[in-house]
């Protein structure tokens, strides 16, 4: 039997990676078991190494909580900014939310550090696995976003689908702008002499919305040149697994052999291509820029919908945490 519970669970876990990054490299699945390796090193460094090597101890808690704090504080902020420019959004709300909870985090630390008791001692280190798992998965999914975010359209491309975003009355948003602009420079990309990609607009018309985002994108485009013969409206969904679904069924039905693109904003490619994958439609996923003060809570509402996306298999891989936990608990 394995001394060293929380090294051995590490361990375990890595491999777990390593065999799901090999046989489905694009689930986030890979980074849960990861995190969760990294999780329960960090335990056992916290627990185990703290009298024999106090120094290196010492330095790995400095570095966890100058990291925390940082992510907090931009958090806080960014909600703030936000919320300020473009009022008490839900999605933005849970950004300064999130930046909250960790600083509470880092509140408790300091109440232990200065009050100390048994008790409170295992309740900081629960809390603490838990929330260093959640900010390391975060983090690894924003590496998981901006590589995505970086697809490049595939070469000759004859179809261009966008997906819908929010509208600014009739017309697109700053958001949903950035994707059609995305769209005409894959077109403008095309060789000399060869034909003009099909723009596929995708979006129905929201509780909110006057029109829908398939017809305020079809005029955009005429407005920037594009004949109303090279647009295709896809008027009827309302969830990015129905644009997909919509979207493929009218391109499948104009033109044999073709190569789609689709283009939606930067942090939404990899939730976009989950969604095809489990939709059984195979398609390639390019993003628009962002605005940088944007990006942070679009990132953050898209890790959560990952994780609702696949919510049983996560949320069963990360409770497993409670194995080193418990064992850091118990023995110490």
């Amino acid at each position: 039997m394995p001394q060293y519970w929380e090294y051995f669970a590490a361990v375990v876990f890595a491999a777990g990676g390593v065999a799901n990054v090999v046989l489905a490299p694009h689930r986030f699945s890979s980074a849960v078991l990861f995190c969760l390796a990294v999780a329960s090193a960090g335990l056992g460094v916290a627990v185990r190494s703290a009298a024999a090597h106090p120094v290196f101890a010492a330095v790995l808690a400095v570095a966890a909580l100058l990291l925390a704090l940082m992510l907090g504080l931009v958090l806080l902020a960014d909600g703030v900014l936000l919320v300020r420019r473009y009022g008490p959004q839900a999605a933005l709300l849970a950004t300064g939310a999130a930046g909250c909870a960790v600083l509470a985090v880092l509140g408790l630390d300091a109440v232990f550090f200065a009050a100390g008791g048994e008790v409170l001692g295992v309740f900081v280190v629960v809390v603490n696995a838990a929330a260093g798992y959640l900010i390391a998965l975060f983090l690894a999914f924003t590496g998981y976003v901006f590589i995505w975010g970086r697809s490049e359209p595939l070469p000759q491309t004859t179809h261009v689908v966008v997906l819908g975003a929010g509208l600014d009355g009739e017309r697109p948003g700053p958001l949903l702008t950035r994707r059609l602009e995305r769209a005409l420079e894959v077109d403008a990309a095309r060789a000399p002499g060869t034909p003009g990609v099909v723009f596929v607009v995708s979006g129905g018309q929201g509780e909110d919305e006057v029109r829908s985002e398939a017809d305020a994108m079809a005029d955009y485009l005429r407005g920037r040149g594009v004949p109303a013969e090279r647009i295709v409206r896809e008027d009827r969904s309302v969830n990015t697994g129905q644009n997909i679904r919509f979207s493929a069924a009218l391109v499948d039905g104009t033109t044999p052999g073709h190569r789609a693109t689709v283009i939606t904003s930067g942090f939404h490619v990899y939730r976009t291509a989950l969604l095809a994958r489990r939709v059984g439609v195979p398609v390639h996923v390019v993003g628009a820029s962002t605005s940088p003060a944007y990006w942070l809570a679009a990132t953050l509402r898209e890790f959560a919908a990952v994780l609702w996306l696949d919510r049983f298999p996560l949320v069963g891989l990360s409770l497993l945490l409670a194995v080193p936990v418990a064992t850091a608990v118990f023995e110490h």
